[in-house]
């Protein structure tokens, strides 16, 4: 048995690093009004977890934190799959009775919130530059530091796309080029610099089209699930997923960018069991293409659900 928990506010708490976190108000009322998501991938059998099960009808059983403790003690096995880890997640889950034996350990929680951090997505890049020919070679994005190092990049690099460390679908992102003056965006780079201690800076794109690849992690493998494509605003924020067709969206992807999604299913399967190493759970891959069919192959790199697997029921 499964117990399932859609919070939204996941990279939220990893950027924190904290045991104890508090959600924006929004992204609170975004977890309650979709409390009920995890129905989309759910088995028979599975349960889920609700802030409050008052009001709430499904298929399957709803289960609320004061009732954690009942339900591990009938089911000691039960698997926890949340949308996504964090600190603050596993010591709630730990007060209201969840054991330590399915929860992730203190080692593995650092780990996948270092590679959370959008600074592997260096990491991802280099290596696809390093085996790809060089026409299909990509900018690789920086880690800036100082508010000195983000105004040098700004201005060397107009249009460019600056983001925190840690933040979820567009939010934490901001488009240089999208009326930003330079004042806000320094206020803007000054604020990430004080709460996460960096910024990554990505050059900009002429963008035509956004899809992802959609994975799971399994001790050390990656198994394929599936292509996405969303759509986005000029800013960056994603806005929703497309509903059409595997086979549709494999031939729109491959009418759009200079490399079939055959090809990059194979290099970045070879990419992803190389850099993250310790890491099992869901992954999904944000990818642009620009105009000119030129691909940008990790944009994002989000471990933990994500909304393009919504219809992989399997995961």
């Amino acid at each position: 048995m499964r117990l399932l928990l859609f919070n939204p506010e996941t990279e939220y708490a990893l950027a924190s690093g904290a045991s104890f976190y508090t959600p924006p108000k929004q992204v609170m009322k975004l977890r309650k009004d979709l409390q009920l998501l995890p129905e989309a991938w759910a088995s028979p059998g599975d349960c889920i977890l609700v802030d409050d099960t008052y009001g709430l009808n499904s298929e399957f059983d709803l289960v609320s934190w004061d009732m954690l403790s009942d339900l591990f003690k009938m089911n000691p096995d039960t698997v926890v799959e949340p949308w996504g880890w964090n600190h603050a997640l596993i010591r709630k889950l730990k007060d209201c009775g969840v054991p330590d034996t399915s929860l992730p350990d203190d080692k593995k929680m650092d780990r996948i919130r270092k590679l959370a951090h959008r600074k592997t997505t260096m990491a991802l890049n280099t290596r696809w530059n390093e085996l790809v020919h060089s026409d299909r070679a990509v900018d690789v994005p920086l880690e800036l530091n100082t508010i000195e190092e983000c105004k040098r990049f700004v201005v060397e690099n107009p249009g460019c796309w600056m983001k925190a460390p840690w933040s979820s679908s567009g939010r934490g992102v901001i488009n240089t080029a999208a009326d930003m003056t330079e004042e806000l965006v320094e206020q803007w780079c000054r604020g990430i610099l004080r709460r996460q201690g960096s910024v990554m800076g990505e050059t900009g794109a002429d963008r035509i089209a956004d899809f992802a690849t959609e994975w799971r992690m399994d001790s050390g493998k990656a198994h394929y699930l599936g292509l996405s494509s969303f759509s986005t605003s000029n800013r960056g924020k994603y806005i929703s997923n497309d509903s059409i067709s595997q086979d549709a969206m494999a031939k729109r992807f491959d009418a759009l960018s200079n490399i079939p999604i055959e090809e990059v299913r194979t290099i970045q399967k070879n990419i992803l069991q190389n850099i993250l190493s310790g890491y099992d759970g869901p992954c999904g891959v944000d990818m642009l293409i620009e105009r000119g069919g030129h691909l940008r192959p990790f944009v994002e790199l989000n471990l933990r659900r994500t909304m393009g697997m919504l219809n992989f029921r399997f995961i």
